[in-house]
This record gives C-alpha cells, sequence and structure tokens, in this order.
C-alpha cells in the first residue's frame, strides 16, 4: 500500500496578539503544544494567500483589534494507506481528535515515495 503526503490548512483564532508576527507565533506554538508528543512529525507553518488586488502571496492572518484568524498549513505523512482519500481521512482523524473545535480542510493530497 502506498504512502502519501497530505497538507491540510486549519483556521487557528489568536487573542491578545500584539501584532501580526505575533499572532503567527502563537497560532504555530499553539497548535505545536496540541500535537505534542503523539503527532510531533506534523509540520506546522503559517499559509499564504494571494491579494485580491494585485494577487501577490501574503500571509493568512487577519487581525483586528488583538484579535487574529490564523490560517495554518499542516503537513502529515500517511503510511500505507489504501487510497489518497483514506490518506486524508487519517490525517484529518488524527489531527482533528487533538484539535477538536479547529476547522480543517484538505488541500492536498500526493503520493510520496
Amino acid at each position: 500500500m502506498p504512502d502519501y503526503l497530505v497538507v491540510l490548512q486549519a483556521a487557528w483564532i489568536v487573542r491578545k496578539a500584539k501584532s501580526v508576527e505575533d499572532a503567527m507565533n502563537i497560532a504555530v506554538a499553539e497548535a505545536g503544544k496540541k500535537l505534542n508528543p503523539d503527532l510531533d512529525f506534523v509540520k506546522i507553518d503559517v499559509g499564504d494567500t494571494a491579494c485580491p488586488k494585485c494577487n501577490s502571496p501574503l500571509k493568512a492572518v487577519f487581525m483586528v483589534a488583538g484579535v487574529a484568524l490564523v490560517g495554518l498549513i499542516l503537513e502529515m505523512k500517511v503510511f500505507n494507506a489504501k487510497s489518497a482519500e483514506h490518506a486524508s481521512k487519517i490525517a484529518k482523524y488524527e489531527i482533528g481528535k487533538r484539535m477538536p473545535r479547529i476547522p480543517l480542510e484538505v488541500l492536498e493530497v500526493a503520493e510520496i515515495g
């Protein structure tokens, strides 16, 4: 059975952030705490989005009055899955049970090795 790399997007809310940079750091750290030690192999990063006017890439962070919504990218390798759909279900289940109220969306599933 093949192995897959599953990329998920998560919406993370950060309260009392002092800046956009602060919000990004807090979001990555809090997500890491939720996943460790069981899923410490999941790669966590801040996602990118396109500017609606000029289409240039921007970090996926929206901040108003000290509250930020940060779009996180979570990458997880799933081994011995039956299909790409099965791999995405495994990744969503494993990450989702450690982040119960965080919305997750599958962005990409790629077969590896």
